[in-house]
């Protein structure tokens, strides 16, 4: 009888740490989601680390050459010196059909 009886709380402590293990707060299913939560966060880490490097190789050339900040101010800007003529070309997809 003491064989069955402690072959029946081994069982049940057996049960309670596997509870603990799969369900808890705390357990596998919880640290699965937070491993990928961690790798979605680096990845995106990763991305905006590199857009910062453009961002800081950018500010560094338009700190040091006048020509960067003469063709950001032609491409973004729309700018022109005061004697030239601005053309915009369209191309096929950039036509009205009206016209």
């Amino acid at each position: 009888m003491n064989i069955k009886l402690i072959a029946v709380i081994l069982t049940l402590l057996f049960l309670a740490l596997q509870y603990k293990l799969w369900c808890a707060p705390d357990g596998f299913w919880r640290i699965q989601r937070l491993k990928r939560q961690i790798a979605g966060y680096t990845k995106g880490n990763f991305q905006l680390s590199q857009r910062n490097e453009g961002l800081a190789r950018e500010i560094k050339d338009l700190k040091i050459s006048r020509s960067a900040v003469e063709a950001h101010a032609r491409n973004d800007l729309n700018m022109t010196k005061p004697d030239e003529l601005f053309y915009l070309i369209l191309g096929k997809d950039n036509r009205d059909d009206d016209l």
